[in-house]
């Protein structure tokens, strides 16, 4: 936690320009068996800023912000990302037909997985900046996944995006959200293959929402409402709990 709390300050302290966003989730088609109930509120602040050489994006999941029941799980999950461009550390231009620039990326993230149960794991890797008709973003990366619980190091590929339409103050709409994945978790196990069930993971959370504060005060990107659909195969790297829902959201950004 303290070299967590170093880098988030470090990194947050260098953005020259930066958006802070809070929104609240609901869903009611979870499984009851990941240590929470099948209904449940996600809270999830999010943080981007520039800085000099790149960005960094600092996110924090937490569920049932507001219970006071002690059964309820309370859990966690959030990390930071920094990203430096190879365009802007070295002066040379990093683009390559669709590939607008490269850039050196790490991420820490932890959390606990049912509530008591800590997790950490650490990324290292490149992100690629893509040149992508009608959307507003999209990048890929591809990077080394060290958690140290495993005996090894394993591999993942991610995906952001955000697409955005525009039609009139009351008629402006965004497409945007993730994906991660992976093969396996760097466990070494030799009868661990690339089709093995164990240690292999995805989770997607697109998202569709609607620009309600752009209609009411002309201020695109301050208030909007829409749904998530989360999905995921082998939640928390665990065999066959897979979870799909589909989540209420709003979102206030400042």
């Amino acid at each position: 936690m303290k070299i967590k709390f170093v880098l988030l300050l470090m990194f947050l302290l260098m953005a020259e320009a930066h958006a802070v966003s809070v929104s609240f989730l609901w869903g009611n088609n979870f499984r009851d068996d990941l240590g929470y109930n099948r209904k449940k509120m996600t809270m999830t602040i999010e943080h981007f800023g520039l800085w000099e050489y790149g960005n960094v994006f600092f996110y924090y999941d937490i569920t049932e912000p507001f219970s006071t029941n002690n059964g309820d799980s309370s859990q966690f999950f959030g990390g930071i990302a920094p990203t430096a461009s190879l365009s802007k550390i070295t002066g040379k231009s990093f683009a390559y037909g669709f590939i607008k620039d490269i850039s050196i990326r790490a991420e820490l993230e932890n959390g606990s997985g049912y509530g008591n149960n800590n997790f950490r794991n650490y990324f290292y890797g490149l992100q690629y900046d893509l040149a992508v008709p009608g959307f507003d973003f999209f990048m890929i990366n591809t990077v080394i996944r060290d958690n140290p619980l495993s005996r090894g190091i394993g591999f993942q590929i991610g995906s952001f995006w955000q697409m955005t339409w525009e039609y009139g103050a009351w008629r402006r709409f965004k497409f945007t959200g993730f994906l991660a994945a992976s093969p396996w978790d760097g466990d070494q196990d030799p009868e661990l293959t690339y089709t093995s069930k164990r240690g292999r993971y995805l989770t997607t959370q697109p998202q569709f929402l609607w620009d309600v504060g752009n209609g009411w005060f002309g201020k695109a990107n301050r208030i909007e409402t829409g749904f998530e659909f989360a999905y995921f195969i082998n939640r928390y790297q665990l065999k066959d709990k897979d979870e799909k829902a589909l989540q209420a959201m709003v979102k206030f950004t400042y």
